[in-house]
Parts: C-alpha cells; sequence; structure tokens
C-alpha cells in the first residue's frame, strides 16, 4: 500500500546536539569497579575474604569465646585456667586433645565432642595406673592374678574379649563378654569389669567394633565422649585442644592473621624491589644497565626458591644475630623468627614482578604520549613516576593478589617442614603440622586448618580472577 508524504511531519530539525554524548563519562577505575560488582565469583571471594579477617581480628577476643575463670579470654599461647563442675581447678592434661564441641550443633550429631578412637582392652578395664613400683610390679605378665585382686576386678583385660556393650532394658550398661580360657559368654554390668582407674566409664563411650591383632591382643574401636570422659561436661571448645592444651579456636584466627601478616609483608618488599628494578631497567632498556640488571635476574631466577629459602633458613641463626644488631632495642625469638622468615619468601620473589613491570615499561615507553611528555621536557625521573608507573599499576595490582595465596603456601610448607615459625606460636602452617600428627585421633585438628587455608586462597584467586577481568579493557 503506497503512503502519502502529507501523512508525516518532522519531528526536530535541529542538528546543533548531534555531536553531544548522553551517557555519563565513566573514569577507567570506576568502570573497573562497576565491572567487577557484577562478576559474582570475584564478589564471593571479596565477601569471604573480609569474613576471613574480621574472625581474624576479632575472633580470639569475640564474646561468644569461652573465658578463663578470672575473666580473660583465652590466649593463643598458654593454656586455659579453667574449673570442673565441682569447682576444681582443671589440669592442662584433662583438657588436652579435646574435639570440637559447639553449643546447638552438638544436638545434631556434629561437632559434639565425640571422637572414634582405638583403644586396648586393658586401657578401657584398667585405665591408668600410678606410677609406683608396686603397679609396675602387678604390670608384669606373671603377676595378673595380683593385680586382678588390687583392682578388684573378676577378670584380667587379656583373659576377656568384648562382643557388646549396651543398656539393658532396665537402664544399666551392660558388656557381653566372652572368656578366652573357657569360650564362656557372659554378661555383666559394665561397671564391674573395670578399675577405679579407667577413664571409660558407663556411658561415655560406644563400642564399635572389636578385633584381635597380630599377637592377640584385642584392639576396641569406640566413639568416645571426651568431655565426658575428662569430666569437662560443663566446657565447650569450639575447635577442640592441641596436645599442650592450647584452645584451637584461638589459635586459627591468630594462625589466619600471622599468615596474612606474612603474605602482606614479603609482598610489600616484593613488589617495592620489582617496581623499582623493573621500571628501572625497562625505562633504560637496550642499554647495558638494563643488559646488567637482566642478567642478575636470570642469576638469580636459575635457584629454585624452596632451595634458597631452605638455605636461607637453615643460617637463621647468623641472620638473625646481625637482625637483631641492627634494630633498636632486644628483639624477641619470635620476632626475629617472623623478619627472617619474611625476608626468606623475599628473596627471589621480585624477580617475576621486575620483568613484568621492565616488559610493560619498555612497551608504554615508545607510546606517543609519553614522546609528546620528553618533547615538553619532562625529566626521567617525571617520566616514570607520573606517566609510566600509573599506567602498569592495574597489571601489578592483579599480580599482587595473585601472589598473596602463593605465599600463604610457602609459609604454610615452610612451617610444616620445621623451618617456620617456632610453638607455641601459631600460624596455618603451625596447625597443619599439628593436626597432621593427630588426624588419626582427632582429624578436625587437621581439617579445619587446612580447609580455612583452601577457602582463604580460593577466595583470594577469585577476587584476582575478578580483578583481571575488570582491569583489562579487552576483557569488556
Amino acid at each position: 500500500m503506497a503512503l502519502s508524504k502529507d501523512k508525516f511531519k518532522l519531528a526536530d530539525h535541529d542538528f546543533t546536539n548531534v555531536d553531544k554524548l548522553n551517557t555519563e563519562s565513566v573514569s577507567f577505575w570506576k568502570d573497573a569497579r562497576r565491572r567487577i560488582k557484577k562478576n559474582k565469583g570475584a564478589m564471593i571471594g571479596f565477601y569471604a575474604i573480609i569474613i576471613l579477617i574480621i574472625l581474624a581480628i576479632f575472633g580470639p577476643i569475640s564474646p561468644i569465646n569461652q573465658k578463663n575463670t578470672d575473666g580473660t579470654v583465652f590466649k593463643y599461647d598458654s593454656a586455659p585456667i579453667l574449673l570442673n563442675e565441682k569447682g576444681e581447678e582443671i589440669s592442662k592434661k584433662d583438657i588436652s586433645y579435646v574435639p570440637p564441641r559447639i553449643p546447638g550443633l552438638e544436638k545434631l550429631g556434629i561437632f559434639n565432642g565425640h571422637s572414634n578412637i582405638v583403644v586396648a582392652t586393658f586401657d578401657l578395664i584398667v585405665g591408668e595406673l600410678p606410677k609406683t613400683d608396686e603397679f609396675d610390679e602387678l604390670k608384669k605378665p606373671m603377676n595378673r592374678e595380683k593385680l586382678i585382686e588390687k583392682l578388684n576386678i573378676p577378670y584380667h583385660p587379656y583373659n576377656i574379649n568384648f562382643e557388646k556393650i549396651y543398656e539393658n532394658d532396665q537402664g544399666v550398661i551392660t558388656a557381653k563378654i566372652k572368656v578366652v580360657s573357657t569360650d564362656e559368654v557372659l554378661e555383666l554390668p559394665y561397671e564391674d569389669l573395670i578399675s577405679e582407674y579407667s577413664r571409660y566409664k558407663p556411658g561415655t563411650f560406644k563400642l564399635l567394633s572389636s578385633t584381635i591383632d597380630e599377637y592377640g591382643v584385642e584392639m576396641l574401636k569406640i566413639n568416645a565422649d571426651f568431655y565426658a570422659i575428662q569430666g569437662i561436661k560443663n566446657l565447650y571448645f569450639w575447635f577442640g585442644t592441641d596436645k599442650l592444651a592450647l584452645d584451637q579456636w584461638t589459635r586459627l584466627w591468630v594462625g589466619v592473621r600471622v599468615s596474612l601478616i606474612i603474605a602482606l609483608a614479603s609482598l610489600i618488599v616484593d613488589f617495592t624491589i620489582g617496581i623499582l628494578y623493573g621500571t628501572i631497567a625497562g625505562f633504560y632498556g637496550g642499554t647495558k644497565v638494563d643488559t646488567i640488571m637482566m642478567r642478575i635476574t636470570e642469576i638469580l631466577g636459575s635457584i629454585p626458591n624452596l632451595v634458597l629459602m631452605i638455605i636461607f633458613l637453615s643460617i637463621s641463626g647468623t641472620i638473625g644475630d646481625f637482625i637483631d644488631g641492627i634494630l633498636p632495642g632486644h628483639q624477641g625469638t619470635t620476632t626475629i623468627r617472623l623478619i627472617i622468615l619474611i625476608l626468606a619468601m623475599s628473596l627471589v620473589g621480585w624477580i617475576s614482578v621486575a620483568r613484568v613491570v621492565r616488559s610493560q615499561i619498555l612497551k608504554l615507553r615508545e607510546q606517543e604520549f609519553i614522546l609528546a611528555s620528553r618533547t615538553l621536557g619532562a625529566s626521567k625521573r617525571r617520566l616514570m613516576r607520573k606517566h609510566l608507573f600509573p599506567n602498569i599499576i592495574g597489571q601489578i595490582l592483579v599480580m599482587a593478589t595473585f601472589s598473596i595465596p602463593g605465599a600463604i603456601f610457602y609459609e604454610a610448607f615452610l612451617t610444616f617442614i620445621g623451618l617456620g615459625l617456632p610453638i607455641p606460636m601459631s600460624s596455618l602452617g603451625i596447625l597443619v603440622n599439628e593436626g597432621y600428627h593427630s588426624f588419626k585421633t582427632i582429624p578436625s585438628m587437621l581439617l579445619i586448618p587446612a580447609t580455612t587455608m583452601s577457602v582463604l586462597m580460593l577466595a583470594i584467586n577469585l577476587l584476582a580472577n575478578g580483578l583481571r577481568d575488570a582491569l583489562d579493557p579487552r576483557m569488556r
């Protein structure tokens, strides 16, 4: 159908605003901030890092943490001072190697202070006897009958095997046992079978299985309520305790704090040296200065990082004396060790930064805006400070973010092999090392710090990926 031009009217004939921009002018950093907010992975990593930092700062002094009897919060390097239900001070032995127990969650069957352990029948029935000459003599195999009489128990542990421990209809904890010498199967009250020295009282554990090892000794796998066994039912250790009775909740967040401080300190050293070195080498690229500087980095870079760190830490005594001599006042062993660890991690970490900065400077120094600044009389220092460095800050920021997980890993690894911080200092590496040695008894001692370290490193990597995409215009 043909349309007549008379039916149309020109709405506007003004061409004065043709070239006017109707959109908001957005700076580079504002655009990067807007883009990173749209990256869900980066924002999840950012908020996870914030939460971990808050816990690292306030976790050890938070009101949810249990306190000593004098009202002070637990310290990461000393055992808690607590009272039991009878008002007596609890010994360190009674609160060492205690599994996690959290109010509320214990009713769900998790973090309830229980742990599966393997004990010998002797430990279950007899317990820990006083260290006296009399009991040392009674422990000998030829004195089994005398030991039974002394402890007032019906059977020696090596003469019976447990088949079942249960609560009968009358509510009595009953043990179904088999007498080894006669193959007789009996059911007796469990309390009548154990001595007064046994810590495994009725109701403090559940028998899971029974096996006979290659030496004919019965080993029992039990699910033990450590808080009931130790007589500390009124206490809650959120992440448990270690062999020195140190609170793991406090030590974990102090450890996160220390690991982050080490990572950030080594990062500052790496990037300060790397940026200065790379900027100078790049600015004088193609000259003898650049050639000499790059040969130095190649020589240092040919030595494996880990080997260089181990060599450096192996002479930490001499280095520590030197550091203590140049610093004002007398520094403690922990402070010196912390400084040495940071220096060891920074020995060659700056090389990769220097190479990246140099390559970027070589690319930027021939750009038109640099030539224009030179024409206008800008000095070399001003060119590096005002024009070259600001244009590579985005890439440096991304590199720095990616470097933090590596620094955390190196700290944990060096501490794990015994070259890091000393105990009772706390860091993620120390906690993982302690948890490794007690994994079979209390696996949470390894799983909790290892999971925390993994979440922290994953969160930083997610944020670094988001920064890389946001600061790269080609990723739009």
